[in-house]
């Protein structure tokens, strides 16, 4: 991400989501179209026959891409055709390190670095504020982490394939580069993953997150390994860090199906695509953990929501700085949050992200302290400590789901703002050892249930009960949908019970598409809880069915973080219950 004075010029306002392609630069005039079923590419190419080019971008939900031939009304044509839900712009993003001002000069610790570059004054990060350690790296086999930026240097010491390693009786044993299943999203060539962007913010943000523990140079906090611990790279921006959604989207898919549990993207911009969202709950359906940086706009812009880093499901993730008062945004607070990190509800969890050493491309000669490895700073250099944690948490409990490493990564942080979340630091500061090492939370094997469409189907046959187990989060698991197809006239109770935080419960009837939190919206058959928060509180409705159909009971968190029961109920007479 990068500093307020670059920002503008690079990424697409919110203004602009409504704006005609024609407004928009000619790389990015495409259509993100959303089918209501998921049909194969001659089907979808027949339902927009006449309308421009279309291709995959992630039709295992549906979604298409359209390059249009009429820019100006192909959003409104799209949107007409046989079961279309929705056109979007696919939307530009940009990637780059925080740039610093030419009279700052490194701190002497950094003058005179030796090899491994791993001691406490080069890799601050790991060792004072996101505490990490050998042991911990060797406790089970990590998934695949995907990284999608400008690309990886395949040909830096870090990732090329090291030479082959003897066996006890002399033989030569074969080591494979961890580098696997490279691809590209953007600019044609999909084969041309390799970072060739003039600051190497690619190679830069992999080897944080996973440089090997080869003896040379650094060590990532989930480290590499050819043949076992493996690093997806996949480039989603040119050689000026710009990108789009349909670039991330598409390289999520390729992540995914490349077998990545882990999917870090440190960019992003202003701007919500209900595609994009739609991309981020595949993704998590299929046991992956997407990780964001939330952005660098600083204290003129720190509440701007940039995305991917918004959507439900992604953790967000923000800079703290290195304890070093001279640091230009740690002034003031030089062990707390980067002043230029953003501060709103996205941000989950903070990390390192100032003066952070690691790989970059040998021409990349910007605050370089030895060839091959700089200096760089930005919630983009955060979030891969936060998605290498997340891999050595998928190391040490390998059977977790997304929700659970997340909890898990919230739950073990360190908290340096006011008392649990807060909008400058989340939940605190990540710390990979606590993480790696303690109990795993309890899962919601409901999740995810967010929309309509993935409301958990919920059997309750006349007369009788079921009870669930569940949690909720306001910041991001606001909504947990329950569908109980019920006869007219049958009678359902809910009865919600939960111990902190801020609860309702709401019945919507047959017919209803879009979950809205308006007392008034439209089906919309009752609410129950309080205006407040009321903790260790019961909730209950009790309606009669008007007509047979799918009813959806929905648990909605208005503040906080709870574990709930949910109690259903149906029956043809009230005094069953």
């Amino acid at each position: 991400m990068i500093r307020p004075r670059t920002l503008a010029s690079t990424l697409i306002p919110l203004a602009l989501l409504a704006t005609p392609a024609a407004a928009l630069p000619e790389a990015d005039q495409r259509l993100l179209v959303t089918f209501g079923d998921r049909p194969a590419l001659n089907e979808a190419r027949e339902r927009l026959d006449g309308l421009g080019v279309v291709s995959a971008t992630l039709p295992e939900a549906g979604i298409w891409s359209l390059a249009p031939k009429s820019p100006a009304t192909a959003r409104i044509a799209a949107a007409k055709r046989p079961k279309v839900r929705r056109a979007e712009w696919s939307l530009r993003r940009q990637s780059a390190e925080l740039k610093r001002v030419p009279a700052y000069t490194l701190p002497r610790s950094y003058s005179s670095l030796r090899d491994p570059f791993y001691t406490t004054s080069q890799q601050w990060g790991l060792i004072s504020r996101a505490p990490w350690g050998a042991q911990i790296v060797a406790r089970g086999e990590r998934p695949r982490i995907a990284v999608l930026d400008s690309g990886v240097d395949g040909t830096h010491e870090e990732w090329v394939t090291p030479p082959n390693r003897k066996t006890k009786k002399g033989k030569a044993k074969s080591v494979s580069s961890p580098l696997v299943a490279g691809r590209a999203t953007i600019g044609g060539g999909s084969r041309r993953w390799r970072d060739r962007s003039s600051v190497g913010h690619g190679t830069h943000v992999a080897g944080i997150a996973a440089a090997p523990a080869n003896g040379i140079g650094i060590v990532g906090v989930a480290p590499a390994s050819g043949g076992r611990a493996e690093v997806i790279p996949v480039r989603i921006s040119g050689r000026a860090g710009r990108s789009t959604d349909e670039a991330m989207i598409r390289g999520i898919r390729w992540a995914v199906n490349n077998d990545a549990k882990v999917i870090n993207i440190s960019a992003g911009g202003p701007g919500f695509l209900a595609a994009f969202q739609d991309t981020v709950y595949w993704a998590t359906e299929r046991g992956a953990v997407i990780v964001a940086s939330v952005g660098n706009e600083g204290s003129a812009g720190r509440g701007i929501v940039n995305y991917p880093a918004g959507y439900r499901r992604v953790i967000g993730v923000g800079a703290i700085c290195d304890g070093n008062p001279r640091t230009p945004d740690c002034e003031d607070d030089s062990s707390g949050v980067a002043g230029f990190s953003n501060a709103n509800r996205t941000v989950d969890l903070v990390a390192p992200g100032v003066n952070i050493l690691s790989t970059v491309p040998k021409n990349v000669n910007l605050r370089r302290v030895a060839p091959g490895y700089a200096l760089k700073d930005g919630t983009s250099m955060a979030a891969p400590f936060v998605a290498g944690a997340a891999a050595l948490v998928f190391a040490n409990h390998p059977k977790l789901t997304p929700h659970q490493v997340r909890r898990q990564l919230t739950n073990t942080a360190t908290d340096i703002g006011r008392s649990n979340r807060d909008s400058e630091s989340g939940y605190g500061i990540v710390n990979p050892q606590a993480a790696a090492a303690e109990a795993a939370p309890v899962d919601d094997p409901y999740e995810v249930n967010d929309t309509l469409s993935r409301a958990a189907r919920i059997k309750v046959n006349p007369g009788r009960r079921a009870s669930l187990n569940a949690s909720i989060d306001a910041f991001d698991d606001p909504t947990d949908l329950y569908a109980v197809r019920l006869k007219r006239g049958d009678i359902l109770r809910a009865e919600l019970r939960h111990t902190r935080g801020w609860v309702q419960l709401r019945l919507w009837q047959p017919g209803v598409r879009r979950i809205t939190r308006s007392r008034g919206a439209k089906n919309l058959l009752a609410t129950a809880g309080s205006g407040r928060p009321a903790p260790k509180s019961t909730i209950s409705l009790v309606r009669r069915a008007p007509k047979t159909g799918i009813y959806y009971v929905d648990v909605s968190a208005r503040r906080g973080v709870d574990a709930y029961e949910l109690t259903i109920s149906r029956g043809a007479q009230e005094n069953l219950f």
